[in-house]
């Protein structure tokens, strides 16, 4: 029978992965990391849409006014009509050198507001000094309003809450200057058509954000299945390998060393043939459970290599950091008392772990995994329930067993 830490040392709804969730009004991710994760992934594309609006209204603008050159040496027209033109043209070219300078989302966001307020400001200037542009109010207003919704990259609270501001002072600044001639069926109109823009362009830019971090947080679910062992719920050989990889080269450029445990389950085969295979898998399922408590260093992997097999990666930990680590990887099965009749080195199960270092660097990771197998089966000839530790230097092994 197994013992009852062995019974309650797993808990299956660990294996279950769910996708992060989304708020429903604020179509913000759930976990304020993820969701700052999700912003980060998206800025480079967020700058580049801005930039090509920024292109588009000095491109715009630049028509406009050489039309209004030419009809100006044509004899028709004043001077003065080339300076609304001039202003958006300025603002946007401004703007887009400034926004080449801003590196994160965050600063992106804040920095869009506030050209947004100043493009508002200008805006307003322009149809205060000419009267004669207030004809083109509305539509100002309802574009205005769709681009804060939609092609703004900011958060949705945000994009709202400045619509609605941009909405209360335009409408008051309308109706502050040409209230009194306008008729109540323009007024009336026009405000709907403003109450109707934020409306549609809430409820479309919250279908469409929270439609964007839905797919990001599924992506993630998806990488997480991509990564994870099926049976264990940890890490899988495809995680360790592109682990490795990443944290070689950073132990490398920091001049850091970097162990790694080899670490076996003694006798599974003979643990199966007693037990039965469904105890056995369950049996890997608590030493992963096991091994994954007692590594805590947020940087640190416990993976499952293959079979009865795990590894352990420990960036910057040197040979006797390693044979530390793995003599508590031992010590933790054994306080768990997994009872083993058919085991020949204890009535228990016990590991033999390899325990290999490198600190300085030369070769291939696989150099790392090779030395590691080889202290691991030097563990096993040695009696099994060991650590054999030992480092790599310059493509030479060093070996001892512990």
């Amino acid at each position: 029978m197994l013992s009852s830490a062995f019974r309650a040392g797993f808990d299956e709804s660990q294996l279950g992965l769910e996708p992060v969730p989304v708020t429903r009004w604020t179509a913000r991710l759930a976990d304020p990391c993820i969701e700052e994760a999700f912003l980060e992934s998206r800025f480079q594309d967020d700058r580049r849409r801005v930039l090509v609006l920024f292109g588009f209204i000095v491109a715009a603008g630049a028509l406009v006014m050489g039309g209004r050159f030419i009809a100006l040496l044509c004899g028709f027209g004043a001077l003065t009509r080339l300076l609304p033109p001039i202003v958006p043209v300025a603002v946007a070219s401004c703007g887009a050198f400034m926004l080449l300078r801003v590196k994160t989302a965050q600063a992106l966001q804040f920095w869009l507001l506030g050209m947004a307020v100043v493009t508002v400001l200008v805006r307003f200037a322009m149809l205060t000094v000419q009267p004669s542009l207030v004809d083109s109010w509305l539509p100002l207003m309802v574009t205005s309003i769709f681009i804060f919704y939609f092609y703004l990259p900011v958060r949705l609270f945000a994009a709202t809450g400045f619509a609605a501001f941009y909405s209360v002072v335009s409408v008051t600044w309308w109706l502050s200057l040409y209230g009194a001639t306008l008729r109540a069926e323009q007024i009336y109109f026009g405000i709907l058509w403003v109450v109707l823009a934020n409306g549609l362009g809430f409820a479309a830019a919250n279908a469409l954000q929270r439609s964007q971090r839905i797919q990001y947080a599924q992506k993630l679910v998806m990488q997480q299945l991509l990564a994870t062992d099926a049976l264990t719920g940890i890490a899988n050989r495809r995680r360790f390998d592109e682990e490795l990889k990443r944290e070689w080269r950073r132990c490398s450029r920091g001049r850091r060393p970097l162990s790694l445990l080899m670490i076996d389950v003694d006798h599974f085969k003979a643990y199966n043939d007693h037990w039965g295979h469904q105890q056995g898998d369950a049996c890997l399922r608590l030493v992963a459970q096991l091994l994954l408590k007692t590594v805590k260093r947020p940087g640190d992997l416990i993976a499952r290599y293959g079979g009865e097999e795990f590894v352990c990666l420990l960036p910057g930990v040197g040979v006797a950091g390693a044979r530390a680590a793995a003599a508590r990887l031992a010590a933790a099965i054994e306080r768990a008392d997994v009872a083993h009749p058919s085991s020949p080195t204890a009535k228990r199960l016990t590991l033999s772990i390899g325990a290999a270092t490198i600190d300085e660097f030369s070769g291939e990771p696989m150099a790392l995994v090779a030395l590691a197998d080889k202290l691991l089966y030097e563990a096993k000839n040695a009696g099994r329930d060991r650590v054999a530790a030992g480092g790599l230097h310059k493509g030479t092994a060093v070996m001892r067993a512990a």
